[in-house]
């Protein structure tokens, strides 16, 4: 009997999430079946039920694939130094990719968090990855308020919100439109968070009120 290698393994499930992720970029998720996936990854249903038994457990493993690599990156990034440039890295890290010809990888996205809002499984699995990133980027913020880096003042959860949404609003908008122009929106981005947004008289402060004409 031939041996069954690790790598085999994991190149047979990769194939399979691979699959998933065109199906599920052309059709949505409730057109795709478990056959279509099958189909488009040219295996028996018995060697993809073999690795995954439902649409919601690809999902969980898109998802637990997709969290383990950006912890890998944001640890490896965040122990480089300075916070403005820890998060200038993190933003060119995460940014570029959705302008290397991911637009499946978008679709999908959205295609995960609407199906979320209607399926407790799959809700469950974003939640914990969405709160992962979430307390990592907060931890980031606190370490850099005690720092004297970021105004103390700012509740460093509402500041990790700001960051992530602002990815996941890019990537509702690539899906909608792959031809967002990233650069230019991450030009913009750093802009905004490292004070070169404003040009001439800079804008009320932190709790001040601009006056308005009533």
């Amino acid at each position: 009997m031939p041996i069954v290698t690790e790598a085999h393994l994991e190149a047979r499930r990769q194939q399979i999430l691979d699959a998933a992720t065109s199906c599920f970029s052309q059709d949505g998720f409730h057109r795709t079946t478990m056959q279509s996936i099958c189909r488009e990854a040219g295996l028996s249903p018995g060697a993809v039920y073999r690795y995954f038994n439902s649409k919601e457990a690809i999902i969980r493993a898109m998802s637990e694939a997709e969290l383990h690599r950006n912890l890998a990156l944001i640890e490896e990034i965040a122990g480089e130094g300075e916070t403005r440039k820890v998060l200038s890295d993190l933003a060119d890290a995460f940014f570029r990719r959705l302008d290397q010809n991911l637009p499946a990888s978008c679709r999908v996205n959205v295609e995960i968090w609407s199906e979320a809002l209607r399926n407790p499984n799959v809700g469950d699995c974003l939640r914990e990855r969405v709160e992962r990133h979430h307390q990592l980027f907060t931890e980031i913020v606190r370490n850099a308020q005690k720092r004297q880096q970021i105004n103390p003042a700012l509740d460093p959860r509402a500041v990790s919100r700001i960051m992530l949404s602002a990815f996941y609003g890019l990537v509702l908008q690539k899906a909608l439109d792959p031809g967002v122009d990233v650069p230019a929106y991450l030009d913009a981005l750093k802009a905004l968070h490292f004070g070169e947004f404003w040009f001439g008289n800079r804008a009320p402060g932190h709790g001040e009120r601009s006056s308005r004409r009533q």
